[in-house]
């Protein structure tokens, strides 16, 4: 398995919609092949509610609150 972790501040607020997004390329992953954790104020890891949208080059994260997250990337085929 592979991590990657993004900060709160590489997220892109959109005021319109009251939410936060992260745009990832998808390079070859699908939404099933992610799992997405939030940081907690003790440096650990908890599952974070976010919605994921698969698009033709990107992975959408949208989360309704600014978090650090990290991607844990299946090695799995």
């Amino acid at each position: 398995m592979q991590t990657k972790d993004y900060n709160r501040e590489e997220l892109n607020y959109h005021q319109s919609e009251n939410n936060y997004t992260l745009l990832i390329p998808k390079k070859f992953l699908n939404v099933k092949d992610i799992n997405i954790k939030k940081k907690n104020p003790d440096g650990s890891f908890s599952d974070a509610h976010v919605e994921m949208r698969e698009e033709e080059n990107n992975i959408l994260i949208i989360t309704t609150i600014p978090i650090d997250i990290r991607l844990e990337i299946s090695d799995d085929i």
